[in-house]
């Protein structure tokens, strides 16, 4: 009987502190590492502290996915092809403001999903929590399609809006200066 009550009181003690708070967003369930727990849940994203500090992004907007990906890639020194236990991913080292961070975009079902934090490179906690994610339905070819027309539509819309910006300026530069003269007699 001893025994029994020292194994339940040492469940009771251990159990909590192994536990990982658990996120379900866009449908998909994440076990959120415990140094990012009790950050802000929404439907379609979980932040801890900062966007650079820790957030999960579901990328099914795809408006959400060209601006993301399309930003992230254009601005990046290197991004590197892979899969991250089991599933197809882009790691993306990065630095804002002096401070380093990186980016994962990964697929997990059906959905494409981006996990930022502050470290450089994919650690155990990450890796752990993406593993943990339903396993990926979309084949590799979909996934870099995805990607690769998002990234395109991104330069696409970069350079209309450079286009729309010197067409201002040509209209600006180029507009006849009105002046007007008044005579008083």
């Amino acid at each position: 009987m001893r025994k029994l009550i020292i194994i339940i009181l040492a469940l009771v003690i251990f159990i909590p502190v192994a536990s990982a708070q658990n996120v379900t967003i866009n449908g998909v369930d994440f076990q959120i590492p415990q140094q990012y727990e009790h950050g802000t849940v929404k439907e379609s994203s979980y932040v801890y502290q900062s966007g650079f500090t820790f957030r999960i992004l579901s990328l099914d907007d795809y408006k959400n996915l060209r601006l993301n990906y399309g930003d992230d890639i254009v601005n990046a020194k290197s991004a590197q092809h892979t899969s991250i236990a089991g599933h197809d991913a882009v790691v993306i080292p990065n630095k804002y403001q002096s401070k380093d961070y990186t980016t994962v975009y990964f697929a997990t079902a059906d959905k494409i999903f981006l996990v930022c934090f502050n470290d450089t490179y994919v650690n155990d906690d990450i890796t752990n929590m993406i593993a943990n994610t339903p396993a990926q339905t979309m084949s590799t070819n979909d996934f870099a399609n995805q990607l690769n027309s998002a990234l395109e539509d991104y330069k696409q819309q970069l350079s209309d809006k450079e286009a729309q910006l010197e067409y201002e300026d040509y209209q600006r530069s180029n507009k006849p200066t009105t002046r007007y003269y008044f005579f008083w007699l």
